[in-house]
């Protein structure tokens, strides 16, 4: 079927054509490979290996603190504290407290991190050698620079992971060295231990450090009351109260006591709560706010009780003292409402929490402690102020009394209660201590990481798995580049598709052995060094500098010297059986004129088209046709070194007047049936003489002379010399050769309709094997002169040979 579209795809290309394509390049497909994996493997070998370590770290949940006794809404949200973790053991901080910590050690030499250990890989032990110079000083860098330098290659080494529905930490840091490895993984899992029982009891540190300052402010009072108090005593000879005044100075104390421990205790809260507002963001306040408001408008009701059972029992208490049973009653009953109101305060906080989405665990917990530690505050206040006014109320009663006892009771009761308030504020300092002392964390090391025996990166089977699809990859990738880029024809389907009948397939045959396989291997290197061109040996460049070339840049074969082949050497051969099937299909070809003159040609330089000529012309005398052979290649003659005959006199004496008589110029071949005019002497206008009419008239008479006129002609689309023969001969016989013609001059050709109405067919010159055509693709591609042909290939074909005599 022909192709009349010119821009569809030339060639259909089946998996088994593929296949082909890449075996008969296997020899270049395992080179690439083979240099690939050489490369692979050297870049394996001078590698720095990568050791990891790897530590298992467990975080434990939470269950306590001030929501420990309810129901955890986010109990699902557990990753969005492991990732928390995960970027906490990740964070430059931690590494640059590791990094400080273990430059002080004494074994810090033998760290690769400090720049005091390097690894020297086989290659680089091999050229150890060479040196380039002696070793770099190092430069004197601040120490703070310096440890930030260092924890920052350390952060980069770090790797954490997280199994997947578990609390576990996978911690591992990487180092060329085994030792180091586990020493780095293990120093970042304990340093994070560390960070988190601090980071844990902060707020009790806090509280510790305000409720410390507080009793030594009160020491200082209590000193100060306890001179005053002995003082006054020894001047006023008065040493204790008489009547109700005793009484009385011990309410006010108790009042006045109570009053300080509750303010002393709102203050601690008041420090506690500063602590966790500024752990809270501005979006988590303003939760925070909302909560509070809500939880106030709910609770109205049941505060405003608390407050009068609160001031009910404030005042029992003054009047029958706290062991009496009412007393008892009451604070239970006070109790309870208590109870209601925490449960209250947690259920609410837990709903506006779990409704608002972006709240986290942490979140949770923090805003929940402020929003109690708010609640607990607004107690503690009007308490106090039941106290405050209870302690005002005895101390008008105690002013009643005469200026000598007052003075004395006033000193007395400073003395008792900064000795309460004194009291208080120690147990408190004990409870801060108790809590820092107990304090774990929730970070858990349960397993140490130790040395590892391999190391994870570089992988020798990885690599040379990589290399080898890489190699294979990339050899076939060139090969099928090469192949695309490749306008030499493949097969005659081509041919048929554009309108050409192939008329034989004469076998390929390179006399000086191209069919072995120590040729194939020369060929196949040969193919690989015109892609990588540093590999071909040639450093001089001389010879390949003067070698001709053809249109496609390829080396034209010289023929100088070489004698070609000729059937007559074995007549029984598959070579010379394909010019008896060339003899044949020529004369089959023209049923309805007569055949007398053939002109071969074809479209490139060295494609065989004078070889085919002269075993054409000796397959017609076989059959005692008289056949006479003209080599109208008055540049490039070869017809005369063919024969083994004269050059001058021949085509171009006869023509330029020098010969009179066609018979004196015509020369016998070792075939009685067949002779040859050749081309004679050199000639600076060859178009001008194959274009004359004497040229037409000596055609038409040697026609009536022989059986067969073979005119041997330059490439059509080369010279204009063939195209003006053409008018004259009868027929026209192309010679192609595959891998080699160039598909689009064939293209070219089918343009020229003074060409097609002439053309017998195609003798098509291919390998003699069935192994396909793909063995002799290149890209010679050069758009030149017609098109296709480079300036140097037309002038290397225009350079005259010396006549050879």
């Amino acid at each position: 079927m022909t192709n009349n579209d010119p821009n569809q795809f030339e060639q259909e290309i089946n998996i088994q054509e593929l296949l082909q394509v890449l075996w008969n390049n296997k020899l270049i497909i395992g080179a690439v490979t083979g240099l690939v994996v050489l490369l692979v493997l050297l870049y394996h070998f001078s590698a720095t290996p990568e050791y990891r370590s790897t530590s298992m770290v467990l975080i434990k949940q939470d269950k306590g603190g001030a929501m420990g006794e309810m129901i955890n809404p986010f109990g699902s949200l557990t990753g969005f504290d492991l990732q928390n973790d995960i970027e906490l053991v990740k964070s430059f901080p931690l590494a640059e407290e590791v990094v400080r910590n273990l430059y002080t050690k004494k074994d810090r030499d033998t760290l690769q991190i400090f720049g005091e250990r390097n690894y020297v890989s086989p290659i680089g032990g091999l050229f150890g050698w060479l040196s380039f110079g002696g070793a770099a000083e190092k430069d004197s860098v601040d120490y703070d620079v310096q440890m930030r330098k260092y924890a920052a290659a350390l952060q980069e080494r770090i790797k954490v992971g997280n199994s997947r529905d578990t609390d576990i930490l996978n911690v591992s840091v990487s180092s060329p060295f085994p030792e180091e490895a586990a020493l780095l993984t293990n120093a970042i899992c304990q340093a994070y231990m560390r960070k988190d029982i601090e980071w844990n009891a902060d707020q009790a540190m806090s509280v510790k450090e305000f409720v410390g300052e507080q009793l030594a402010q009160q020491q200082r009072e209590i000193s100060s009351v306890e001179n005053k108090l002995s003082s006054y005593m020894k001047n006023q000879n008065i040493y204790e109260l008489t009547g109700n005044a005793e009484k009385l100075l011990e309410k006010l104390v108790e009042a006045e006591s109570r009053y300080n421990d509750a303010q002393a205790e709102y203050n601690i809260l008041k420090k506690r709560q500063d602590f966790l507002v500024q752990k809270l963001s501005d979006e988590e306040k303003q939760i925070s706010a909302r909560i509070a408001k809500n939880v106030d408008q709910q609770s109205i009701d049941l505060k405003s009780r608390i407050k009068k059972e609160e001031k009910a029992l404030i005042e029992l208490a003054n009047s029958t003292g706290t062991e009496d049973g009412s007393y008892i009653a009451k604070k239970q009953q006070l109790d309870v409402l208590k109870q209601r109101l925490q449960e209250l305060t947690r259920n609410m906080i837990a709903g506006e929490l779990s409704y608002t989405s972006r709240a986290r665990q942490f979140q949770f917990d923090l805003i929940s402690e402020q929003l109690q530690t708010d609640l607990r505050m607004a107690e503690l206040g009007y308490v106090a102020q039941e106290y405050l006014r209870a302690k005002n109320y005895y101390e008008s009663q105690l002013n009643r009394l005469p200026q000598k006892q007052l003075n004395y009771a006033r000193l007395q009761r400073d003395r008792e209660v900064l000795n309460n308030t004194y009291t208080f504020l120690k147990e408190k300092l004990e409870e801060s201590r108790i809590k820092i002392a107990s304090e774990v964390g929730k970070v858990v090391i349960v397993g140490a990481a130790y040395p590892e025996l391999a190391p994870v990166a570089p992988s020798l089977k990885k690599n040379l798995l990589i290399g080898l699809i890489l190699g294979l990859g990339l050899g076939g990738a060139l090969v099928f580049v090469r192949e695309m880029l490749d306008h030499s024809l493949k097969d005659d389907s081509f041919l048929e598709d554009h309108g050409f009948t192939p008329l034989a397939a004469i076998p390929f045959v390179d006399s000086d052995g191209g069919g072995s396989m120590q040729a194939s291997m020369k060929k196949s290197l040969k193919d690989f060094a015109s892609v990588f061109p540093f590999l071909s040996g040639n450093t001089d460049g001389k010879k390949d500098q003067h070698q001709k070339k053809n249109s496609y840049g390829k080396p034209v074969e010289s023929t100088r010297n070489k004698q070609p082949l000729l059937i007559a050497d074995s007549l029984s051969s598959p070579f010379a059986e394909s010019f008896r099937d060339l003899r044949t299909n020529i004369t089959f070809s023209q049923a309805d004129r007569t055949l007398k003159s053939i002109l071969v040609t074809g479209t490139e330089i060295s494609e065989g088209k004078s070889t085919v000529c002269t075993n054409l012309a000796f397959a017609f005398a076989l059959t005692g046709k008289k056949v006479l052979i003209v080599d109208c290649d008055l540049r490039r003659p070869s017809q005369h070194r063919n024969l083994n005959t004269m050059r001058m006199p021949g085509l171009s004496d006869y023509l330029a007047g020098q010969e009179k008589d066609i018979n004196a110029v015509l020369q016998p071949t070792m075939h009685e049936n067949l002779s040859v005019l050749p081309a004679g002497s050199q000639t600076p206008s060859p178009n001008e003489l194959l274009g004359s009419n004497k040229m037409t008239e000596l055609v038409k008479k040697l026609e009536e002379e022989w059986d067969y006129v073979i005119l041997d002609t330059p490439p059509v689309l080369l010279l204009s010399d063939a195209t003006l023969l053409s008018r004259t001969a009868d027929g026209i016989l192309m010679v192609v050769r595959m891998g080699y013609t160039n598909k689009n001059l064939l293209k070219e050709v089918q343009k020229l309709d003074y060409l097609k109405h002439r053309l017998l067919g195609v003798a098509i010159i291919g390998p003699s094997d069935k192994s396909g055509y793909s063995n002799y693709g290149r890209y010679y591609g050069r758009y030149g002169y017609k098109g296709y042909y480079s300036y140097k290939s037309y002038n290397a074909y225009l350079e005259p040979e010396k006549s050879n005599g």
